[in-house]
Protein backbone atom coordinates (compact mmCIF):
# COMPACT_ATOMS: atom_id res chain seq x y z
CA UNK A 1 0.00 0.00 0.00
CA UNK A 2 2.98 2.81 0.66
CA UNK A 3 3.53 2.82 -2.84
CA UNK A 4 0.04 3.22 -3.69
CA UNK A 5 0.41 6.58 -1.12
CA UNK A 6 3.31 7.88 -2.81
CA UNK A 7 2.60 7.06 -6.79
CA UNK A 8 0.93 10.46 -7.03
CA UNK A 9 3.53 12.68 -8.63
CA UNK A 10 2.65 15.41 -5.89
CA UNK A 11 3.58 13.24 -2.96
CA UNK A 12 7.07 11.97 -4.89
CA UNK A 13 9.44 11.64 -1.84
CA UNK A 14 12.37 13.49 -1.26
CA UNK A 15 15.15 10.81 -0.60
CA UNK A 16 17.54 13.35 0.82
CA UNK A 17 14.96 14.75 3.47
CA UNK A 18 14.21 11.25 4.46
CA UNK A 19 17.56 10.39 5.22
CA UNK A 20 18.60 13.16 6.93
CA UNK A 21 15.61 12.31 9.04
CA UNK A 22 16.88 8.94 9.67
CA UNK A 23 20.30 9.98 10.63
CA UNK A 24 18.11 12.68 13.34
CA UNK A 25 16.56 9.84 14.73
CA UNK A 26 20.06 7.58 15.17
CA UNK A 27 21.89 10.20 16.67
CA UNK A 28 23.53 9.60 19.64
CA UNK A 29 23.33 13.53 20.08
CA UNK A 30 20.10 13.99 22.63
CA UNK A 31 18.38 16.67 23.84
CA UNK A 32 16.60 16.80 26.86
CA UNK A 33 13.33 15.63 27.13
CA UNK A 34 10.18 17.63 28.77
CA UNK A 35 8.78 14.88 29.68
CA UNK A 36 11.64 12.97 31.27
CA UNK A 37 11.62 16.39 33.43
CA UNK A 38 7.92 16.00 34.39
CA UNK A 39 8.37 12.51 35.54
CA UNK A 40 11.24 13.78 37.96
CA UNK A 41 10.28 17.02 38.91
CA UNK A 42 6.33 18.01 38.32
CA UNK A 43 3.66 18.47 40.61
CA UNK A 44 1.44 15.86 42.51
CA UNK A 45 -1.42 17.12 40.10
CA UNK A 46 0.63 16.89 36.98
CA UNK A 47 1.80 13.36 38.25
CA UNK A 48 -1.91 12.32 37.93
CA UNK A 49 -2.83 14.21 34.98
CA UNK A 50 0.44 14.08 32.69
CA UNK A 51 -0.53 10.00 32.22
CA UNK A 52 -4.32 10.32 32.47
CA UNK A 53 -4.09 12.67 29.00
CA UNK A 54 -1.44 10.59 27.29
CA UNK A 55 -3.55 7.47 27.89
CA UNK A 56 -6.69 9.61 26.72
CA UNK A 57 -4.42 10.59 23.69
CA UNK A 58 -3.75 7.04 22.28
CA UNK A 59 -7.99 5.78 23.29
CA UNK A 60 -8.71 8.93 21.08
CA UNK A 61 -6.35 7.83 18.35
CA UNK A 62 -7.45 4.46 17.77
CA UNK A 63 -10.79 5.89 17.83
CA UNK A 64 -9.67 8.37 15.11
CA UNK A 65 -8.36 5.54 13.36
CA UNK A 66 -11.19 3.33 12.84
CA UNK A 67 -13.23 6.42 11.94
CA UNK A 68 -10.91 7.04 9.09
CA UNK A 69 -10.73 3.58 7.58
CA UNK A 70 -14.45 3.51 7.50
CA UNK A 71 -13.83 6.58 4.59
CA UNK A 72 -15.09 5.87 1.29
CA UNK A 73 -12.18 7.36 -0.35
CA UNK A 74 -8.31 6.12 0.02
CA UNK A 75 -6.69 9.40 -0.43
CA UNK A 76 -8.49 10.35 2.79
CA UNK A 77 -7.51 7.30 4.67
CA UNK A 78 -3.58 8.04 4.63
CA UNK A 79 -1.83 8.72 7.60
CA UNK A 80 1.39 9.55 9.18
CA UNK A 81 2.01 8.28 12.85
CA UNK A 82 5.42 8.94 14.97
CA UNK A 83 6.63 8.72 18.16
CA UNK A 84 8.23 12.18 19.14
CA UNK A 85 9.49 10.34 22.13
CA UNK A 86 11.85 7.70 20.23
CA UNK A 87 13.23 11.65 18.06
CA UNK A 88 16.60 12.33 19.90
CA UNK A 89 16.39 16.12 18.82
CA UNK A 90 12.67 16.75 19.81
CA UNK A 91 12.31 18.08 23.58
CA UNK A 92 8.57 18.62 23.51
CA UNK A 93 6.74 16.31 20.72
CA UNK A 94 5.59 12.85 22.30
CA UNK A 95 3.04 11.77 19.75
CA UNK A 96 1.76 12.91 16.07
CA UNK A 97 -1.16 11.28 13.74
CA UNK A 98 -1.84 13.49 10.64
CA UNK A 99 -3.84 12.79 7.61
CA UNK A 100 -4.72 14.95 4.83
CA UNK A 101 -7.37 16.70 6.98
CA UNK A 102 -6.42 16.24 10.34
CA UNK A 103 -3.18 16.87 12.81
CA UNK A 104 -3.38 15.76 16.34
CA UNK A 105 -0.40 16.09 18.60
CA UNK A 106 0.71 15.46 22.23
CA UNK A 107 3.24 16.95 23.96
CA UNK A 108 4.66 18.05 27.25
CA UNK A 109 5.43 21.77 27.56
CA UNK A 110 8.43 23.49 29.58
CA UNK A 111 6.30 23.61 32.72
CA UNK A 112 5.73 19.93 32.80
CA UNK A 113 2.46 20.06 31.58
CA UNK A 114 0.78 17.59 28.65
CA UNK A 115 -1.40 18.89 26.07
CA UNK A 116 -2.58 18.63 23.00
CA UNK A 117 -2.63 20.30 19.89
CA UNK A 118 -5.23 19.05 16.77
CA UNK A 119 -6.25 20.85 13.64
CA UNK A 120 -8.89 20.30 11.05
CA UNK A 121 -9.01 20.95 7.38
CA UNK A 122 -12.04 20.39 5.90
CA UNK A 123 -12.02 17.11 7.61
CA UNK A 124 -15.38 14.85 7.01
CA UNK A 125 -14.57 13.59 10.92
CA UNK A 126 -14.35 17.06 12.24
CA UNK A 127 -17.68 16.61 14.56
CA UNK A 128 -17.01 13.01 15.43
CA UNK A 129 -13.72 13.86 16.20
CA UNK A 130 -14.55 16.63 18.62
CA UNK A 131 -17.27 14.60 20.40
CA UNK A 132 -14.39 12.28 21.09
CA UNK A 133 -12.14 15.11 22.64
CA UNK A 134 -15.35 16.24 24.74
CA UNK A 135 -15.97 12.98 25.87
CA UNK A 136 -12.76 11.81 27.33
CA UNK A 137 -12.35 15.60 28.57
CA UNK A 138 -9.16 16.60 26.77
CA UNK A 139 -10.95 20.10 25.56
CA UNK A 140 -9.33 21.50 28.64
CA UNK A 141 -5.86 19.98 28.15
CA UNK A 142 -6.13 20.86 24.07
CA UNK A 143 -5.37 23.34 21.36
CA UNK A 144 -7.00 23.73 18.37
CA UNK A 145 -3.92 25.16 16.01
CA UNK A 146 -4.79 28.26 14.26
CA UNK A 147 -0.97 28.91 12.28
CA UNK A 148 -0.66 26.44 10.10
CA UNK A 149 -2.85 28.45 6.85
CA UNK A 150 -1.72 25.89 4.09
CA UNK A 151 -2.28 22.53 5.54
CA UNK A 152 -2.73 20.68 2.57
CA UNK A 153 0.58 21.66 1.79
CA UNK A 154 2.10 21.21 5.03
CA UNK A 155 0.72 17.39 4.55
CA UNK A 156 1.59 17.14 1.31
CA UNK A 157 5.73 17.74 2.43
CA UNK A 158 5.44 15.57 5.53
CA UNK A 159 4.85 13.18 3.15
CA UNK A 160 7.35 13.94 0.87
CA UNK A 161 10.21 13.94 3.74
CA UNK A 162 8.79 11.25 6.44
CA UNK A 163 10.22 7.59 5.86
CA UNK A 164 7.88 4.99 4.49
CA UNK A 165 7.61 3.35 7.81
CA UNK A 166 5.89 6.44 9.17
CA UNK A 167 3.22 6.80 6.40
CA UNK A 168 0.46 3.93 6.38
CA UNK A 169 -3.08 3.67 4.80
CA UNK A 170 -6.03 2.48 6.80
Amino acid sequence: MRAEIRQNKENNTNLQSQQEIERRLRSGKRVYKNHQRAKLNSTDSQQSLNPAIENMYHVIVRKIKELYSQLPNKEDKVMIEFNNADDPTDSHGLFTVMTPTFFFYLECDIKNNYRIEYLFHNCPLETEIMQLINKYSMASYSTEVVNQPDYPTFFRNCLQVQPSRFIFQL
